[in-house]
């Protein structure tokens, strides 16, 4: 099930019901239930896969365990073994296949011809997120960031939470962890709140996001048969709608979460607004961002070292992000450029970098407008079947030029949503959240927007548009 369908609008309910009124005395009974409902809704899409699931917890429980009872030379050893297990995991089912036909093309180049057989392997959904989220606790136990915790019931609620566990936001023992391990109170205002963060996401998801999606998937199904100037319009529409489709996920999962009175971190602000690269990728993907910043980057030496090494470092982190994001070279691509992009502003700005206003000046329109731009073309090897696809329509982009194709039908209701988002996003950034209508303080006001919305989605969401875009990862 996703958010956006039938079973979860009946799941939710039941599970918000359970929770609050046969579970709120208790903090075991709440967590038991959330792994419960966990468990179910991982395995309603494949259960399969839950033993995958379980032996990353329970690994990293046990490893947590382990390293408080022995010295630090044996802690290295118990941590590094749950890095291998876990990793290897994930390359297991989501790069062996890649690694072995790069290990091929690569003799290939040099005129010997290799036949090696790859793996029919399904890609469990969600295993790149929960196997970061377990590494961050053993890593931080390891690190003595945060106790090794004897609950393994919230353990495993922290872990398995079913409205991260599929696409994030990542959550990370030192903040989510604790959260688990005392009772919850319920909270009138944050369910309301929560509800609103929902309302919002799906609007972004089913009224946009699926919305560009007919188009985008229309023409990028068959990249031969269009010219430059409809790629160039379907390359920015897609940067609109992976926008729309990941910030909606991420807001319904983080209103989810606070429903049952987990605070997820936050995912996305307002990435399009960045004046530069290196603020993008403060604003997008917040979660995995930091991850890598954390784990890769600062343990690597980070910019605290001579400069050809923070350069090494930086494409280090984006390439592997873009590993992160599939085994295919086009992420690969799109990772690199964006670490390479990162490097040259370092290098034209310095440490003036971060002091950049966030005034909405000329300057800093032609900034955003230049970054939108640089991240839109990164979009296309992202977005791309694979290299070739991804070299045409780069190609006609600059050198074949015509009449755009239309599908009035979606392009009408695409960009009046559009519209709407940008106008909402834009006064959240540059005028303070004094213009508020979810929150606004009046009662008519707020369930005016409320109605709107609900009809909005209704009426011209697309209630079939199938499963988020991150899935895949």
């Amino acid at each position: 099930m996703t958010f956006a369908s039938i079973e979860y609008l009946i799941f939710l309910p039941v599970v918000f019901l359970l929770y609050w009124i046969v579970c709120r005395r208790n903090k075991n009974l709440q967590n038991g239930l959330i792994v419960l409902a966990s468990l179910f809704f991982y395995g309603f899409w494949d259960w399969r896969f839950l033993g995958l699931l379980l032996v990353t917890a329970f690994s990293t429980f046990f490893a947590g365990l382990w390293m408080n009872r022995v010295d630090d030379r044996k802690r290295w050893w118990i941590s590094f073994g749950t890095i291998v297990l876990n990793l290897g995991i994930l390359f297991g089912f989501k790069y062996y296949n890649f690694f072995v036909q790069a290990f091929v093309d690569s003799f290939s180049l040099l005129g010997k011809e290799l036949s090696v057989s790859t793996l029919k392997i399904i890609l469990p959904v969600g295993i790149s997120f929960y196997t970061f989220t377990a590494l961050s606790y053993s890593i931080d136990v390891y690190q003595r960031k945060v106790e090794a915790t004897k609950d393994v019931v919230a353990y495993l609620a922290f872990v398995t939470f079913f409205p991260s566990i599929l696409s994030g936001p990542i959550s990370r023992a030192t903040k989510q962890l604790p959260q688990y391990l005392k009772r919850r109170e319920f909270s009138y205002d944050t369910a309301v709140s929560s509800c609103r963060s929902i309302l919002w996401g799906g609007v972004l998801k089913l009224c946009l996001a699926d919305r560009l999606g007919i188009y985008v998937d229309a023409v990028y199904g068959n990249i031969a048969n269009h010219n430059g100037t409809t790629l160039l319009l379907t390359s920015i529409l897609y940067t609109i709608q992976i926008y729309a489709d990941f910030a909606g996920y991420s807001l319904m999962a983080i209103g989810s979460g606070k429903l049952l009175g987990i605070e997820l971190p936050e995912n996305f602000v307002r990435p399009y607004f960045a004046k530069t690269v290196t603020e993008f990728w403060r604003r997008w993907h917040i979660s995995l961002t930091t991850w890598f910043r954390d784990y890769i980057y600062f343990p690597l030496g980070g910019n605290r070292v001579k400069r050809i090494r923070w350069m090494l470092n930086t494409m280090i982190v984006f390439t592997v992000s873009g590993l992160w994001h599939g085994a295919e070279y086009t992420f690969i691509i799109w990772g690199a450029f964006h670490g390479l992009c990162m490097i040259v502003e370092r290098l034209i700005y310095g440490n003036k970098i971060k002091e950049i206003s966030d005034r909405l000046t000329l300057l800093n329109i032609v900034r955003m407008v230049v970054t939108f731009c640089i991240v839109s073309f990164a979009w296309i090897f992202f977005r791309a079947e694979n290299f070739a696809d991804a070299s045409m329509i780069v190609g006609k982009i600059f050198t074949s030029h015509g009449s755009v194709f239309t599908d009035p039908d979606t392009m009408v209701y695409s960009f009046g949503f559009l519209l709407l988002v940008f106008v909402a996003d834009f006064l959240t950034e540059f005028c303070g959240g004094r213009f508020q209508l979810l929150n606004n303080k009046h009662t008519v006001v707020r369930w005016v927007t409320y109605l709107a919305m609900i009809v909005m989605i209704l009426l011209f969401g697309v209630l079939d548009g199938g499963s988020f875009i991150y899935f895949q990862f």
